[in-house]
């Protein structure tokens, strides 16, 4: 057992780690994907009071490519960003901070909650440690985007939710202590959670799964109890009825809210993928998925933690399944980033109980067991090898996945002439910034239409010069004749400054 000066030093140590790995180079990689729409939306807050979307290029409001749903949503996180540039530059580093502190708030989250789920420090400890290191966790980290906040909220939000189920009200209050013997629900964990389920609900919708995980968890915990005491009639089935009647009576009172979760699902999909997503911070899958089961076998198995054992089960499972089954997106590894939480969890409670019972089946060597077996666990079970990959998320080269947009529209800026237009994704302007260049949209996943042969015709015809820039992630939003007109007829830009997953073009001049 440790005391309480080792588990401080240790637990700081986990800490600097993982703000180290969270907070080094921040700014190295440039900006991807999705965290251009929400540098435009914060900015946009900050310069006017209102959640609209930011043209870095003019220095105005965009008011021809809106993402009104898209600016609003998950406001409460990029309002955090807001605030930091009331006092720092909107550079890539400060606008990722935010998503750093809630990563170092995860950390700390991890080791208190996994401790109160298994009653064992060194689990909490176990937790912190594999978070920290977790390259999930990291990359999300790292990014301009609300998942860094809803990991955290959602695992709060689970906690609280299990507490209120199947907590042991320790209090003076009579009435609660009457609800919790006769029910078994601890009352005073009710308002927390619901009020943290709310802020999850409206950082993200992935917040339903926890919907169909209690569901799941009632019904497996009816069946336990079935069993065990014959009891065919037990609260598990009564809160089971209810989960079926609140979700008819928000059909009825809310009706567009549940068709928005359930219109996101359909049978069936095959996204098998998802599963391996899960384990990819573990240097094997099957070291992972064997450590998994023998921390829920033993969980399992002790009647103390048998429920906390089911439900991390069922929290781990059940939106792993409908993500591989049921949802009706593309795949996306932010979107079961979530559920790394149960993961990691389990995880470290299969080592704990390997530990344990090396120990106690060789008594002789107890004392070196422990350093031995967590020396191995710490250098062999994490992912390491992603640290020294070419590209990650602290270096970024010409053979990215991703482009880099920063590089190449430094080029762009540097080698315009005067009266050069731009045709691009005009959501990435964060880039030529302050340009003021005349700049057409060729739109995305929301435009009723490709970008046609017809549409660049009508360009070149009016403009005299000009540059065409689009990405590989792009070519899904462009006609295959543009593609193929651009290769074969307009003046392809050769220079190391733009290699990469990027197509950059010219004409005129």
């Amino acid at each position: 057992m440790l005391d309480k000066k080792k588990v401080f030093a240790i637990f700081f140590l986990i800490i600097l780690v993982g703000t180290f790995l969270r907070s080094y180079r921040l700014g190295e990689v440039s900006f991807v994907a999705d965290e251009f729409l929400d540098i435009n939306s914060s900015y946009a807050y900050f310069k006017t009071g209102v959640w609209q979307n930011w043209d870095f290029n003019r220095g105005v409001v965009n008011v021809e490519n809106e993402f009104a749903p898209r600016d609003e949503r998950a406001w409460i996180y990029k309002w955090q960003v807001v605030q930091l540039f009331h006092f720092l530059p909107p550079t890539e580093s400060t606008a990722r901070s935010v998503s750093v502190l809630w990563g170092i708030l995860t950390i700390v989250l991890m080791f208190f909650v996994a401790r109160d789920f298994t009653k064992r420090t060194e689990i909490g400890l176990l937790s912190a440690f594999f978070f920290a290191v977790s390259i999930s966790g990291i990359i999300f980290d790292r990014r301009l985007r609300m998942y860094a906040m809803f990991f955290p909220v959602f695992l709060l939000f689970s906690w609280l939710t299990f507490k209120f189920l199947e907590g042991r009200y320790r209090g003076k209050i009579e009435w609660l202590k009457n609800v919790n013997s006769k029910l078994g629900l601890d009352i005073s964990y009710l308002l927390p959670a619901m009020a943290i389920g709310l802020l999850s609900f409206h950082i993200h919708q992935l917040t339903g799964s926890i919907v169909m995980i209690a569901m799941v968890y009632f019904i497996a915990q009816y069946i336990s109890e079935a069993q065990a005491y014959k009891l065919y009639l037990n609260r598990y089935l009564v809160f089971a009825g209810l989960v079926v009647a609140g979700i008819s009576g928000a059909k009825i009172a809310l009706p567009e809210l549940v068709d928005s979760f359930f219109g996101g699902l359909v049978f069936f999909t095959n996204h098998p993928s998802y599963l391996m997503i899960t384990l990819r911070d573990y240097s094997h899958p099957l070291i992972a998925g064997l450590l998994i089961l023998l921390g829920a076998y033993h969980l399992i198995r002790n009647s103390e933690t048998k429920s906390v054992g089911i439900w991390l089960v069922i929290s781990y499972l059940v939106p792993t399944v409908m993500a591989m089954f049921l949802w009706k997106r593309n795949v996306g590894e932010q979107y079961i980033f979530f559920v790394q939480s149960f993961v990691i969890i389990l995880l470290a409670s299969g080592i704990y109980f390997a530990i344990k019972f090396l120990q106690d089946n060789l008594p002789q060597f107890k004392s070196k067991i422990v350093a031995i077996v967590v020396a191995l666990v710490i250098l062999i079970v994490p992912q390491y090898g992603y640290f020294f990959q070419e590209n990650n998320t602290y270096q970024q080269t010409s053979q990215a996945e991703n482009p880099n947009y920063r590089s190449v529209f430094a080029y762009f800026k540097k080698n315009k002439k005067l009266g050069d237009v731009l045709i691009s994704r005009n959501f990435r302007n964060y880039y030529w910034s302050g340009e003021r260049v005349t700049t057409f949209d060729f739109g995305g996943e929301l435009s009723k239409k490709n970008f046609d042969l017809s549409d660049l015709r009508k360009i070149m015809g009016e403009n005299p010069s000009g540059w065409f820039i689009y990405s590989s992630n792009d070519e899904d939003y462009i006609a295959k004749d543009v593609q193929k007109f651009a290769e074969d007829q307009l003046q392809k830009v050769n220079s190391i400054a733009v290699r990469g997953n990027i197509n950059v073009y010219r004409w005129g001049n």
